[in-house]
């Protein structure tokens, strides 16, 4: 495991962006006076110090490179918990939702580490670039949440929370039943996805080419040569992409156990809390399926009025915060 600062810390220097305007009142108002000095340097100094919490860690997996983003509270060490936090389909830890979670989690005395599936890709950052051949499986998000787990445990961490949004909350979901790890807690799932039909999905954005493409998929695969590249095949939100026999299979066939939530709430081995938007405009039928499995103690149920799937600016803080009391009141 190698660990190391990151050189930018994108949500200071944010925050510093928001507040020009307000510097800049206030030099045109008093140019030389110290207010003007003072506000300078504090918010240099909070950039500064909110820079120094943010540390990019890795490991070595499988022949890659894994990187994850750690951000530890003030006066806390791994040793006193952390939240694992899990992006969505194709995404990464630096998106906004993420960063501002882990921001928000640092302002209510919460350490956190983000952490980037590879998506079988050495060390990667950012969205995946659909140019990329997709050679990865849902399996394979199980696996790398699971090295994870087991990093932090080895680093002394006693009680992990696990917090993931969208694709990624029934990744969690599913690690959780089927992984059953006693280090970790608590589960916190943002947005999980409701599609009940891959076919209907893969269809409703790239037309009736379902059927042949996963035949020839499994035609591959019985032969021997899953792993394979086809051409030009409809995957996720890339279009025409290269794509191997065991990839397109996974998502769109074996991948039906991570939409069943009948199979895994109700034998939820730690205490869940699901955080909906009434706004979400990805998911609108969530809470429509999953409240046959809300007993309000094991599985729980929190609503953010207004929020769509990414709970934008005070929505997040909202849902944050809501996660932030249902593991304090559990533990």
């Amino acid at each position: 495991m190698n660990a190391g600062l990151e050189p930018i810390n994108f949500y200071a220097i944010n925050m510093l962006v928001e507040l020009l305007p307000m510097i800049n009142f206030i030099k045109s108002k008093s140019p030389n006076s110290y207010a003007y000095f003072w506000l300078i340097t504090g918010l240099l100094l909070l950039t500064a110090s909110t820079a120094t919490h943010a540390k990019e860690v890795t490991q070595q997996y499988r022949g890659m490179t894994l990187n994850a983003n750690l951000e530890l509270a003030d006066g806390k060490t791994l040793k006193d918990g952390v939240v694992l936090i899990l992006h969505g389909m194709m995404a990464h830890n630096r998106m906004e939702i993420i960063e501002s979670s882990q921001q928000i989690l640092l302002e209510n005395n919460r350490s956190s580490l983000a952490i980037n599936l590879s998506l079988g890709i050495d060390n990667r950052h950012g969205f995946y670039d659909c140019n990329w051949p997709q050679t990865h499986t849902s399996e394979d998000s199980l696996d790398e949440l699971d090295q994870w787990v087991e990093w932090l445990f080895k680093q002394g961490v006693e009680e992990i929370v696990i917090m993931a949004h969208s694709r990624g909350a029934n990744q969690a979901m599913v690690y959780m039943t089927e992984r059953k790890k006693s280090v970790v807690k608590h589960l916190v799932l943002l947005a999980p996805n409701t599609v009940k039909s891959a076919k209907m999905q893969y269809e409703g954005r790239y037309g009736d080419i379902f059927d042949e493409t996963i035949a020839k998929a499994e035609k591959l695969i019985k032969a021997g040569k899953g792993g394979e590249l086809i051409e030009k095949i409809d995957f996720s939100f890339c279009p025409r992409s290269t794509i191997s026999a065991d990839t397109f299979y996974s998502y769109y066939a074996v991948d039906d156990k991570f939409r069943q939530y009948q199979l895994h709430l109700p034998n939820m081995p730690v205490p869940t809390l699901i955080i909906t938007g009434t706004q979400d405009e990805r998911q609108p039928d969530l809470e429509e399926v999953i409240t046959p499995y809300i007993d309000g103690k094991q599985v729980r149920l929190s609503r953010v009025e207004n929020a769509g799937h990414f709970f934008q600016d005070f929505n997040l803080e909202e849902a944050v915060e809501s996660a932030v009391e249902f593991i304090t009141e559990a533990q």
